[in-house]
């Protein structure tokens, strides 16, 4: 048991790492913006401590510190989508939203009167780019976008500050995480709502090559890391270490949902298939972790609870790390 902050946990994988860490009998906070809804949280709202701010609230984030006395800091909460624009504010706003609230949440827990003993973020695969795969953490990477550069400068923040940190400091770089919960702007859940109901759908690079990692497994590695996060290091990768193409799973979704095959079509890009994935041999060979749940088991846990969040009079159904 130990004393857990949470940052992101009104989102897709910071709501699971609240939940799995209730299960295991740990106390919970969480951090949520003022103006963030908790429905993924409303089955546990009366477990849990709510502290609202944001991040560049120093006083406020002292004072959420001093209260909680976080023993271990998961710091899940950023923005991923940064369309392009064209004077340049998706760079600045970048910066502003995902790399200064990590430099200041480490200052505060680095300076709280008893700093925590181990901080995890969720850094993305997305920090890699456009580089040779499988992603490997020592590489050098070229992100593609904002989202990307952004998450890559908190990464070598981090790495660098280590030294002067009072705590062990972690950034798990995970593939690209599904599963129930997940918002439909996403390709998973939104390939999924499209299907049931009966919508057509366009595959428009169906050649492309992702690493999907069910939320559980994620869930899983990461409370591997605050456990032990010497052996994890500074980065460390969680993902499969396959790639499916983006027409198999579409076509996998079809036979799940009981869809007609002739909803989905598939286009053909002029350019190359993008491949993204990431090598999870360093995560393997220092904490023993290793995805448990393929692909074809988590799309199914997934379109189960589509279905089952649809049905008249219910619920959704939320499904944790055990589930």
């Amino acid at each position: 048991m130990a004393r857990v902050l949470i940052t992101g946990a009104t989102g897709f994988i910071g709501s699971h790492l609240a939940r799995a860490c209730l299960a295991r009998g740990d106390e919970v906070s969480v951090i949520a913006r003022p103006a963030s809804s908790l429905v993924r949280l409303a089955d546990v709202s009366g477990r849990i401590a709510v502290h609202r701010l944001d991040l560049a609230e120093a006083d406020r984030l002292r004072t959420c510190l001093a209260q909680a006395r976080p023993e271990i800091i998961f710091h899940a909460g950023a923005r991923t989508r940064y369309p392009a624009q064209k004077d340049l504010t998706d760079l600045s706003d970048s910066v502003t939203e995902n790399l200064s609230g990590l430099i200041a949440l480490l200052s505060a827990a680095a300076f709280a009167d008893v700093p925590p003993r181990v901080f995890v973020r969720t850094g993305s695969i997305a920090e890699y780019g456009d580089i040779e795969t499988p992603y490997v953490e020592t590489a050098r990477e070229a992100p593609r976008n904002a989202y990307g550069a952004s998450i890559l400068a908190g990464t070598q923040y981090m790495a660098m500050a280590r030294p002067r940190l009072p705590f062990q400091a972690v950034t798990a770089r995970l593939a690209l995480t599904y599963g129930p919960e997940q918002s439909s702007d996403f390709l998973i859940p939104k390939l999924i709502e499209d299907f049931l109901d009966e919508k057509p759908v366009t595959i428009h690079r169906p050649h492309d090559r992702r690493d999907l990692i069910h939320v559980d497994d994620v869930i899983r590695a990461l409370l591997l890391i605050a456990d032990d996060p010497v052996s994890a290091g500074a980065v460390i990768n969680v993902g499969t270490g396959d790639a499916p193409k983006m027409a198999e799973v579409a076509r996998m979704l079809v036979a799940m949902t009981g869809a007609r095959r002739e909803l989905a079509s598939f286009g053909t890009p002029a350019d190359p298939p993008v491949v993204l994935n990431c090598d999870p041999g360093k995560v393997k060979a220092t904490l023993g972790w290793s995805p448990q749940i393929l692909l074809p088991e988590g799309l199914e846990r997934t379109v189960q609870w589509a279905r089952q969040s649809r049905a008249p009079h219910s619920q959704p159904v939320a499904m944790g790390q055990d589930a």
